[in-house]
């Protein structure tokens, strides 16, 4: 195990591949509905794994993790509502750079691999929003359309107990009709298909919980 640790800790490369590999199962998770939280965990075993290696081999410097713990929470209290106007976003990510730059040695191979962490995040999040959304499968299922919406006007007169149509399938995630507007949409009742009368069950920022209407959507 300790030669395996050397191995990574020693190779910017190994190490680089890692923590894209990482990235990419993170934004993979975040936007998609199919995972079910299996590759949020497999993204976060192999991070977890990858920064104890440098803690165990006394590479890493002890405060760089808790610096992108803190970075990390910093983007999620703004993600979730509490608006700073981008400045917990910056602060939080400026925090994940820097603590994963320590956290890998504070070296030439740390430099190379947070620049990598870098370069694929911002590369997964363009291919995420410009084209997972043409492709066939996120089209046909309806989930891709969430990405390319954002509040309409119509979201906040929608209110609960408001009927709508499935404009496609909701595996939860997908687009319904309400009226003559497509409104992105998550269902409570599990899979629902396409053509199925849904009704609204609660509002949210950028979606609608829809359930099931019991007597006409049989």
């Amino acid at each position: 195990m300790i030669h395996l640790f050397n191995l990574l800790t020693q190779s910017a490369v190994l190490t680089s591949l890692m923590i894209v590999v990482v990235i990419v199962l993170f934004v993979i998770e975040t936007f998609s509905p199919h995972t079910f939280g299996i590759v949020g965990l497999l993204a976060t075993g192999l991070l977890a794994g990858t920064l104890y290696a440098y803690q165990a081999t006394g590479v890493g410097v002890w405060f760089g993790p808790l610096l992108m713990i803190v970075g990390v929470a910093f983007v999620m209290v703004e993600v979730l509502g509490v608006h700073f106007h981008g400045l917990l976003v910056m602060l939080g990510s400026a925090g994940i750079g820097c603590g994963m730059f320590y956290a890998l040695g504070a070296s030439t191979n740390a430099g190379i691999s947070a620049t990598a962490g870098v370069a694929a995040s911002i590369c997964a999040l363009f291919y995420t929003f410009k084209m997972l959304p043409l492709s066939p499968f996120w089209q046909q299922s309806g989930a891709g359309n969430v990405l390319k919406l954002l509040a309409t006007p119509l979201m906040e007169t929608i209110e609960i107990g408001t009927e709508g149509q499935a404009s496609s399938d909701l595996r939860p995630c997908g687009m319904v009709m309400i009226g003559e507007t497509p409104i992105p949409a998550r269902s409570v009742s599990g899979l629902v298909r396409s053509g199925t009368t849904v009704c609204v069950s609660e509002v949210r920022k950028h979606e609608v919980l829809v359930t099931i209407d019991r007597i006409k959507g049989q």
